[in-house]
């Protein structure tokens, strides 16, 4: 972290140095604007003048000239009670403004900023999202999906091996937790499950795992599992660090979601935040920030592309300024409540703006948040992690099936249309499957509907880890589910198809009294053969009707000629 700390802070000393170069050019600008205000003669000519000095004193702010921002606040309230009076200013109105301007750039030629030497660089050790940041879901635990074991007694090994490989993941059976620790040193994230009867003959591997846990927190999860489930035992595992404890024999189904939630803590994609503001040294300052805190950021220096920005790169929050030509930050937030689309994303204000009642205005217009230059860049990054990670959980629930996770009926039309026209263009093919679990009402009647329900999640929790993240999975309606397969023709499709129906038909299913076996059938049609969303739909629709009358547990490829409906 010194390293990097060290790195952070050359940074955000080049920037302040850079801005401390343009700050002439900032002066000559403000004075041009006073010299052609005065030749003009009215109050009409002075907001241009005024935003030119809420720039000067919000950017001041933030690189460590307060005493310029201080006195460059009293500087914009005498020209902003200078517009509301509207009025044309007196003579000794100008003679006042030049003065104060004069006085301004008097203190930026007495020395350097009050706190330049001081930069203290924000700490991101909680909230970098790592080198894998920039994937969305690999990485962390290695590209094989690395799962390391402790149990030599072989018990649990029998038990997860195979089943663990259907859902991508490999198991590596360790002897110590030296391996471990140079993962987590080199920067990966690591996952143990551990037999507890280790916890009561090696005081040794205990402590070790104690110790790790403490020292890398949220870098390592470790899973225990049991055959026994008395107090101590649990409270044995809870001392050595375990993040969960399962009960032999397992339930892989549920096993895997826990696996799955605990390389989630640092597997999600980057928060996308757009920086409307059209001061350049600020906004490369505060996309700085939030970049080393692990986010992407977007910039709009111009009002009138917000739209078309937030349309193309649907950003989980943005970051607004107060004022800028031509529109200003509360009325380009209530122009964007106006869209349904954007209602709902995080509009956080950050401005040198002091006044309470402009601070409620741009709240009650649609802000989420009125944030007051200059800030601490740890609180900065706090608000905004913490708003765009709210934003992101509403949009998921919004979109999602409720038990399996995936895209709901609705959103998952909306995106082969989408992905249709997009092929079209691009001349590129794109396969629609749909898969129904065979004999699902046999499963409900049997083993309840909770089983049931059971069996979804793991085959949801199957389509998710063998495809590609650039696939799209959504469940249709009840045990059917759909798939898109971009870049894909209808042979390549049948092929993976078949190797995730194989895989499932050996995932063993866990009831409360027994074990069993699910199969399920999948029907395939593909563009350019069918030409949109309604034919495409249909079509793999007969052919999933085929696979269930040929016998079920079979895909089946979509063709005109062969599949009559």
């Amino acid at each position: 972290m010194d390293e990097l700390s060290g790195q952070l802070k050359e940074k955000l000393a080049a920037l302040a140095e850079e801005y401390i170069r343009m700050l002439p050019e900032r002066f000559r600008e403000i004075r041009d604007a006073l010299v052609m205000a005065e030749r003009d003669g009215s109050a009409g000519s002075l907001p241009t003048l005024r935003l030119l000095v809420h720039k000067l004193v919000g950017s001041g702010a933030t690189f460590g000239f307060k005493e310029l921002s201080r006195s460059g606040k009293v500087l914009e309230n005498r020209l902003e009670k200078l517009i509301e009076n509207g009025e044309p200013p007196e003579p000794e109105d100008y003679s006042r403004l030049r003065e104060a301007v004069a006085a301004l750039e008097g203190l930026c030629e007495e020395g350097e900023p009050e706190e330049l030497e001081e930069l203290e660089a924000p700490d991101f050790s909680e909230l970098r999202q790592g080198p894998d940041s920039k994937s969305n879901g690999g990485g962390s635990l290695s590209e094989k999906k690395i799962i390391h074991l402790v149990d030599r007694t072989g018990v649990i090994a029998s038990n997860v091996v195979e089943q663990l490989g259907y859902y991508g993941y490999e198991v590596e059976e360790i002897d110590d937790l030296s391996i471990v620790r140079r993962k987590l040193e080199s920067g990966g994230r690591r996952l143990l499950i551990v037999n507890t009867e280790h916890l009561l003959h090696d005081k040794e591997l205990s402590a070790g795992l104690s110790a790790v846990k403490r020292h890398y927190r949220n870098k390592l999860g470790i899973i225990f599992v049991s055959e026994h489930e008395d107090f101590m035992t649990r409270l044995q595992a809870v001392r050595a660090g375990g993040d969960a404890f399962f009960l032999l024999p397992l339930d892989i189904g549920r096993l895997v979601d826990k696996i799955d939630s605990l390389v989630s803590r640092v597997e999600a994609a980057p928060y996308h935040i757009l920086i409307v503001d059209d001061d350049p040294e600020q906004v490369a300052y505060y996309a700085f920030l939030l970049q080393q805190a692990g986010m992407v950021t977007s910039v709009a220096s111009d009002p009138m592309k917000v739209l078309s920005i937030l349309i193309e790169s649907k950003p989980e929050l943005i970051l607004m300024d107060m004022y800028m030509p031509g529109c200003s930050g509360i009325e380009l937030t209530a122009l964007l409540r106006q869209h349904e689309a954007f209602v709902g994303v995080p509009i956080v204000f950050l401005s040198f703006e002091s006044n309470k009642e402009k601070q409620m205005e741009a709240i009650c217009r649609g802000g989420d948040d009125f944030l007051t230059k200059p800030i601490n860049p740890d609180y900065l990054i706090q608000v905004v992690s913490t708003r765009a990670e709210r934003n992101r959980n509403i949009r998921y629930f919004m979109e999602r099936d409720s038990l399996t996770g995936l895209l709901n009926h609705t959103n998952l039309k909306e995106h082969l249309s989408r992905e249709l026209l997009r092929a079209s263009r691009s001349e590129t093919f794109l396969t629609f499957a749909m898969i129904d679990a065979d004999h699902f009402k046999r499963v409900n009647d049997t083993y309840g509907h909770l089983t049931g329900d059971r069996v979804l999640k793991n085959l949801a929790r199957l389509l998710l880890d063998r495809l590609r993240r650039t696939d799209i999975i959504g469940r249709y309606g009840g045990e059917e589910f759909g798939i898109i397969l971009l870049n894909t023709d209808v042979t390549a499709a049948e092929h993976i198809m078949n190797e995730i129906r194989e895989n499932f038909s050996r995932v063993i299913q866990q009831s409360e009294s027994k074990q069993f076996f699910v199969t399920f059938s999948c029907g395939i049609a593909g563009f350019p053969e069918c030409a949109d969303a309604s034919t495409l739909t249909l079509a793999a629709d007969k052919a999933l009707y085929s696979a269930k009358e040929n016998g079920r547990n079979r895909v089946v490829v979509y063709h005109h000629q062969e599949i009559k409906g």
